[in-house]
């Protein structure tokens, strides 16, 4: 059972102090690199503020459009900056400060009592990706380089995300080299998750790629209960003398499952053995589908039932890079990438929010109407809204006017609704069309 509630006045509110955050002194505080203890004092025509509101306010455009738009939207046409004066303060700002916003942005909400969890524990999912950066020397000095499908090397980095599978927040983007390790990005998020939730109880999710022994002995250190789908590779010889679909199993650590044998803690040393729990369980399709977990609780199918929840991190890869234009950096320093990507990652958060407060006013709605199926907030056009109304909302200095702009953006959400319907699956066919579609135009 999943339990939890989002009220709309909570959502006001955490979005308010964000705002007021971008606004103070400690502001400045966050945005200072190493070594530069007087930078942002300076009184200027486009200050602190400005500036982080002008790159949460992105939307692909060039610079010098993005530029325009943001001192159009906040009536300070007169004082426009050039989009050189810009980019050069862009290039002092510590893009620490979006994580330090989005860790207090979270940190309000696990707080609270609105989570939504599954048995008690906070359910997140872990994966990677690669995202397109800009071609540059510097990007293929700092991120590496992939080579393309005409031959050439090109600049691309892996990014790795911790999504919140029920509350649908993104709770940290890590942004690597692109030969990097899926394991070691996932234990960097681990690392800081606290920052955000607390001492929560924490349930993660991961796919195949993360079923290795070193990486459970670090999850176990840590408290955190793992769900990890298996290969059919992977401990083959254990899961053959399994007796029933649900079991204790004890894992050997031979040579060939450590990745470096001299280095492991003697816990992994070659000889001893991890237990866990592993579960086989028929997928709609006909195929077994294996999982390792630590957990005690559930069935195999509420394993199953949960374990499908964690396609919602691909979801959310699709939202930020083709609806958040998440890939569209501001420019060809390695910089803006790290700046761009964690500014988006707090927009998503705000916007998710937003949603999930209009959703619950549309699903009263739709109990009223008697509608035949659920409905949901659409996505894309909830993102256009916010970024449309987005400066104005941070810039009104009146609460009475700034409470009403919050309640009309949830309330302009709730106009475009969507059915859920419950489709039968079908294998996935791989079709290729050309990248703008008359059906999906973006929403800004």
């Amino acid at each position: 059972m999943v339990k939890g509630a989002m009220g709309e006045k909570e959502v006001y509110i955490r979005v308010e102090q964000l705002f007021e955050e971008i606004q103070s002194e400690q502001a400045k505080a966050w945005a200072r690199k190493a070594g530069e203890p007087g930078s942002w004092s300076r009184r200027r025509k486009m200050p602190l503020h400005d500036i982080l509101t002008c790159t949460l306010a992105k939307k692909g455009l060039s610079a010098t459009i993005e530029i325009r738009q943001y001192f159009q939207a906040a009536g300070k046409m007169e004082k426009a900056v050039s989009k050189q004066d810009y980019l050069k303060q862009r290039q002092k700002l510590n893009p620490d400060i979006f994580r330090i916003l989005n860790r207090n942005y979270l940190r309000r909400f696990y707080d609270g009592s609105e989570a939504r969890e599954w048995r008690g524990y906070l359910v997140m999912a872990v994966d990677g990706s690669r995202a397109e950066i800009p071609n540059s020397a510097e990007n293929r000095r700092a991120y590496g380089e992939s080579v393309n499908k005409y031959g050439r090397q090109v600049a691309r980095a892996n990014i790795s995300a911790l999504h919140d599978v029920f509350n649908w927040f993104i709770l940290d983007i890590g942004i690597h080299h692109c030969r990097d390790s899926e394991i070691e990005e996932a234990k960097a998020h681990i690392e800081t998750l606290k920052e955000a939730v607390g001492d929560r109880p924490v349930l993660i999710m991961f796919d195949r790629n993360y079923a290795s022994l070193e990486f459970v002995n670090f999850l176990e250190k840590r408290g955190v209960k793992y769900l990890i789908r298996l290969h059919k590779r992977n401990y083959k010889a254990e899961r053959g003398l399994m007796k029933s679909a649900d079991e204790e199993v004890t894992l050997l650590h031979t040579k060939s499952r450590m990745r470096n044998p001299r280095r492991q803690p003697r816990e992994l040393t070659e000889g001893k053995s991890t237990d866990t729990r592993i579960l086989k369980t028929a997928l709609p399709n006909g195929d077994e589908a294996a999982f390792m977990t630590n957990l005690r609780e559930g069935t195999a199918d509420d394993i199953l039932r949960l374990y499908r929840r964690r396609w919602s991190i691909e979801q959310k890869y699709h939202t930020l890079k083709n609806k958040l234009k998440f890939e569209s950096v501001t420019g060809k320093a390695s910089i803006y990438v790290a700046q761009d990507f964690w500014a988006q990652m707090i927009v998503y958060n705000m916007v998710q929010d937003f949603i999930t407060a209009a959703e619950r006013r549309a699903a009263r709605r739709a109990r009223k109407k008697r509608l035949k199926y659920a409905v949901r907030i659409n996505e894309n056009i909830a993102i256009g809204l916010f970024k449309e109304k987005f400066v104005k909302l941070i810039i009104e200095d009146d609460n009475g006017l700034k409470g009403a702009l919050f309640r009309r953006l949830t309330a302009d959400m709730e106009r475009y609704i969507v059915p859920v319907r419950k489709l039968k699956g079908s294998p996935r066919k791989w079709k290729y069309f050309n990248k703008y579609k008359c059906n999906q135009k973006p929403s800004f």
